[in-house]
């Protein structure tokens, strides 16, 4: 009753290191989720209402897109080091950049629509008319991108920290504790299935959470 998940060789509770580690890993994939929405948000309204920005952003996302995202959080990783806050550095300096192009085209598919335009006609600034008007059409898209980038975060800290590029040696997470315990697979099993599973089932429901609240936060799907 007292260790619930077991010990490992050393009388290490199992239970203790998957709980720590899980709150590492999904606490990472919050904070670089936020950002990433944050900045994609504001990069993808002037995006979508700015021709001369768009002329540029679109040079920047064609480079930024043909080159792996996973690539880039590898080399930044392993260039600045193991850290909690240089992984979510990492995280998000390219990721925004999807977001920012998805907002893009969601603003130039509703900026030209009939009461858009009238607004425009009565002489509504443009970025009113953009957080006022198209914003709130945009809830469900802006959910189901955070739905889809909290799972891929978690999945990326597993990975990294797996091959020792994500977070420290001293840091509990479940990519670090999958790594720990790798040799673990025939002998003392348990060890290394059960923060396995944990890493699934978290990344699994973030999901479905995400992709509810999306379909609840969009009108269309209410009859």
């Amino acid at each position: 009753a007292q260790y619930w998940f077991g010990t490992d060789g050393n009388g290490k509770s199992l239970f203790d290191s998957v709980w720590f580690g899980a709150r590492n890993s999904i606490l990472i994939a919050v904070i670089a989720t936020f950002l990433n929405v944050v900045i994609g948000l504001l990069v993808g309204a002037v995006w979508g209402i700015s021709k001369t920005f768009d002329m540029i952003m679109m040079e920047i996302y064609n480079i930024i897109s043909n080159i792996p995202g996973l690539l880039v959080i590898i080399v930044l990783t392993y260039s600045l080091g193991a850290g909690f806050w240089n992984m979510i550095f990492a995280m998000t300096v390219t990721g925004w950049i999807g977001i920012a192009y998805t907002i893009r085209i969601q603003i130039m598919r509703y900026r030209d629509l009939e009461y858009n335009l009238a607004s425009r006609t009565l002489g509504t600034p443009t970025p009113k008319i953009v957080v006022k008007n198209i914003m709130p059409q945009l809830v469900s898209v802006i959910v189901t991108m955070a739905s889809q980038l909290l799972p891929g975060f978690i999945s990326f800290e597993a990975f990294l920290s797996y091959f020792g590029l994500g977070l420290p040696v001293t840091t509990p997470s479940l990519g670090r504790l999958i790594s720990d315990y790798a040799h673990n697979v025939t002998v003392n099993a348990y060890l290394f299935w059960i923060p396995l599973t944990t890493l699934i089932l978290v990344s699994l429901s973030l999901f479905i959470v995400g992709q509810n609240l999306a379909d609840a936060s969009d009108p269309r799907t209410h009859r």
